[in-house]
């Protein structure tokens, strides 16, 4: 570049064309670099929403999966004949005859079979309209051995271990340590009887009729003794999609008359087909695979597998210049500017393949 001097060898400076031009030359370069450190930001923002959408199908896969493998798990033998002495023994929260239990979304308002008139306060509140229900009813982790009872009318004695603390984490006892109204089954490996926890004295169980509990027992005859068998809290536990208000929608879990909590962000649909095994032999693998509305009520017992499929919905927006349209379903969406993908798993129904 030219550059006038005085004579005494001061610059002179730039002209106006110089300035304009090395102006230029810096928008172009900063326009450049704004670019550059545009698509970088986009790029950071999606592959962390991809990485957040595949963590949280992973932690709802396996929540899922923990609880249909242990459907109909009621303690040492999951084939027990099942007495049920309490005063409503098909309501919805306490059929324990039935393992596994669905609702097919049958349009934007209903599902089929019908959740409205399931339980008093409603057992799944605020359920996602477009997504299914799945209802799984199993033992608690946490038991304890009965080493006596005498007769099928006596309280169950647990055995040391019963201590205030582990009633209390096993749900027989609150945190004032006062009794639950836990429902519980005790099982002996060929029988087992479901009751209502009506007092709890030191570490005998009673299971009385009446009493201050909301739900009763129809009778304090378990059929049987139980010496030397497990007593289990036993539940009936529910998954799907809730969207509350201003939040994205997510999987949530009811677990008998508690709360309902969420899980996991972002599951913005899920749908279910269950496997029927069919076969005049059973042989544990799914001859066919239907949704909840095409399973005959006497066919729950004969579903041993279930195939679940999550939509994943990003918890950022604008992660795309455009609205994207997706296909869940076999139904094409118009779309929006959130990043979806689908995730699909079938879990196999453990005590229905022995």
């Amino acid at each position: 570049m030219k550059r006038d001097f005085y004579p005494d060898g001061c610059q002179q400076g730039f002209t106006l064309i110089e300035i304009m031009v090395a102006m230029l030359l810096g928008l172009f370069l900063l326009g450049g670099g704004l670019q550059v450190v545009t698509h970088s930001k986009t790029t950071y923002r999606t592959q962390e929403a991809l990485s957040r959408m595949q963590e949280n199908a992973r932690f709802a896969m396996d929540f899922l999966a923990k609880e249909i493998r242990m459907a109909g798990f009621i303690g040492c033998g999951n084939q027990d004949a099942l007495t049920n002495t309490l005063n409503t023994p098909t309501a919805f929260l306490y059929n324990f005859g039935t393992a596994i239990e669905g609702f097919e979304s049958s349009s934007a308002t209903a599902w089929t079979p019908s959740i409205n008139n399931l339980a008093i306060p409603s057992p799944l509140p605020s359920a996602l309209p477009g997504s299914d229900i799945i209802t799984v009813r199993r033992v608690d982790n946490q038991g304890f051995t009965v080493p006596t009872h005498v007769t099928a009318t006596d309280g169950l004695t647990l055995d040391a271990t019963a201590t205030t603390a582990n009633l209390k984490s096993a749900g027989f006892l609150t945190s004032t340590a006062t009794n639950n109204c836990a429902t519980a089954v005790v099982t002996d490996c060929s029988t087992a009887a479901v009751f209502q926890v009506s007092g709890v004295a030191g570490t005998v169980l009673a299971h009385a009729t009446g009493g201050a509990c909301t739900l009763q027992n129809a009778t304090d005859d378990l059929g049987k003794t139980y010496a030397n068998g497990q007593v289990y809290p036993i539940n009936t536990i529910s998954y799907y999609v809730r969207k509350k208000p201003g939040y994205q929608p997510g999987l949530y879990r009811k677990k008998g008359r508690e709360d309902a909590e969420e899980l996991i962000e972002g599951i913005e649909k899920m749908q279910i087909l269950y496997g029927v095994d069919t076969d005049i032999t059973a042989d544990g693998t799914a001859n066919y695979y239907v949704t909840a509305d095409k399973v005959l009520v006497p066919d729950w017992r004969k579903v041993v597998s279930v195939r679940i499929s999550l939509l994943l919905v990003s918890l950022d927006d604008n992660l795309t210049d455009k609205p994207v349209s997706y296909t869940y379903n076999g139904v094409q969406e118009p779309g929006d500017r959130h990043l979806r993908k689908v995730f699909t798993s079938t879990i196999a129904l453990r005590n229905r393949l022995s």
